[in-house]
C-alpha cells in the first residue's frame, strides 16, 4: 500500500477517533503506518501491534515474531519459543509466537490504542500532543517502545511528513 492509499484507507477512522480523544491524528496515523508497514500487515485489525497480556479478555491472534533481549532468560514471556540465538552485539534474538490483540474492526483498535495512550503512564507526553516529534519522543521515553526516544521521534516525524504530502 502506498502512503496515499494508506491515508485514504485509514485516515477517516483515525481522524474520527482523534476528534473524540484529542490525540493528534497525524501522530496516530504515523504510528499505524510504522507498525503495519504502510498497511501491509494489520493482523486482526491491529494497526499498532498491541500485544495481548494475560489480563486481555478479547480475541487473540498468535504470530511468529522476532524479539531482542539482553539475556537468554526471557522465554517465559511467550507461549512458544522457537529459538534463541546470541547475536554478534551480545544481545539475544528470540523467534517466538506472540499473542496480539485481535479486534472486530479498525475503529475498535483505535479506541483501545487511544485508551492506552490516555493512561497515566503517558501523561507526561500529552502537553506535547500537537507536536509529532515532541509527543513521540515523550511517549517513547515513557516506555511505549524499545527504540531510543530520539530515534523513534525522528522516524515518526519522517512518516508524518510523508503522510502530510500523501
Amino acid at each position: 500500500m502506498t502512503p496515499k492509499e494508506f491515508k485514504k484507507t485509514y485516515w477517516p477512522d483515525i481522524a474520527a477517533s482523534c476528534e473524540e480523544t484529542g490525540l493528534n491524528p497525524l501522530f496516530v496515523a504515523a504510528q499505524a503506518a510504522l507498525e503495519t508497514g504502510w498497511g501491509k500487515s494489520a493482523i486482526g485489525n491491529n494497526l499498532f501491534g498491541i500485544t495481548a497480556s494475560k489480563k486481555w479478555r478479547g480475541a487473540v491472534k498468535y504470530v511468529r515474531t522476532f524479539e531482542y533481549f539482553d539475556d537468554d532468560k526471557q522465554g517465559h514471556r511467550f507461549p512458544k519459543v522457537h529459538s534463541i540465538t546470541r547475536m554478534p552485539d551480545g544481545r539475544y534474538k528470540y523467534v517466538v509466537d506472540r499473542a496480539f490483540r485481535h479486534y472486530p474492526s479498525v475503529r475498535d483498535c483505535l479506541t483501545d490504542h487511544s485508551r492506552i495512550l490516555l493512561t497515566e503512564r503517558y501523561a507526561p507526553a500529552r502537553p506535547y500532543k500537537d507536536d509529532v516529534y515532541q509527543f513521540a519522543y515523550r511517549v517513547a521515553a515513557c516506555g511505549y517502545c524499545t527504540a531510543k526516544p530520539a530515534d523513534y521521534a525522528g522516524l515518526m516525524l519522517k512518516i508524518s511528513k510523508t503522510l502530510e504530502k500523501a
